[in-house]
């Protein structure tokens, strides 16, 4: 496997054709999908949480390709009559197999309450979408950096950390990780049995739903009570939890704004734009 592989941000983006060849169970809310395309054969990440858009056909469709206006990926889609109109949401890579032609991404599925946890739980091996390249988020620093994550950003976690233990092992030890986990029915087993060895510390926080910024926040504040906090933060998952580490860093740890990173994967009552 060369999940892990990493070149500069790709000048262009393109809408690529893919098809589904697997979607794996993992636990009750936790699917992973293998989408097959002979351009991941050379395709190189831009970085290990890398995003990308999925395009989704409406039930009983195959995906059609259609023209991108530049990175305008959603107004490209709204344009699309109704009835034909796909769906979108964001995910990000967990590996990618060139050796396969394939990438894999992990995905927590809640029920019906959307498009993208829908088509989902439905699809199966064959089914056809679109997959629209973007960019990495986390950027690699020689600094003590810490790493939150609630249930849908650990995929790109457990990413971020396999492509330093290749890339810069070393910076392993100055990784602090914070997992925040309101079931396990979402989470991929074995988080702290194959990385707390090697970060310099590894926490899972078990809260409610809608808890999760406040339970992270007094988390942190008591491990930073004492030592000197991070340099650089990568604050991923459910919006108010990452903004929430983004304050915490900015006004009380007195970090620059350009050395966090917080990415809302998801909010409470509302679909990501």
């Amino acid at each position: 496997m060369t999940s892990s592989q990493q070149s500069a941000p790709r000048p262009e983006h393109e809408l690529i054709p893919v098809t589904l060849t697997a979607n794996k169970r993992i636990r009750p809310r936790l699917h992973r999908l293998t989408f097959y395309a002979e351009t991941f054969r050379t395709y190189t990440l831009s970085g290990p949480d890398e995003f990308f858009g999925l395009v989704m056909p409406q039930a009983g469709q195959e995906f059609t390709p259609f023209p991108v206006d530049g990175i305008n990926l959603r107004a490209a889609v709204a344009a699309i009559a109704e009835e034909k109109r796909p769906d979108l949401r964001w995910y990000t890579i967990r590996a990618l197999h060139p050796e396969e032609s394939t990438v894999d991404v992990d995905v927590v599925t809640h029920g019906d309450s959307g498009p993208g946890s829908r088509w989902i739980r439905r699809a199966q091996a064959g089914d056809t979408a679109g997959f629209f390249t973007c960019n990495e988020l986390w950027r690699p620093t020689e600094v003590a950096q810490l790493l939150v994550a609630d249930a849908s950003a650990l995929p790109a976690l457990r990413h971020i950390l396999a492509y330093q233990e290749e890339q810069n092992p070393a910076m392993l030890r100055s990784t602090d990780v914070l997992a925040v986990i309101t079931s396990e029915d979402e989470v991929e087993p074995g988080l702290a049995t194959r990385w707390e060895t090697s970060v310099r510390s590894l926490r899972i926080i078990h809260t409610q739903p809608r808890q999760e910024a406040d339970a992270v926040v007094a988390a942190l504040r008591a491990d930073y009570a004492c030592a000197p906090g991070p340099g650089y933060v990568w604050a991923s998952g459910e919006g108010e939890l990452a903004k929430s580490v983004r304050g915490l860093a900015v006004n009380e740890w007195g970090l620059n704004t350009t050395d966090v990173t917080w990415v809302p994967y998801w909010f409470y009552g509302r679909a990501r734009p």
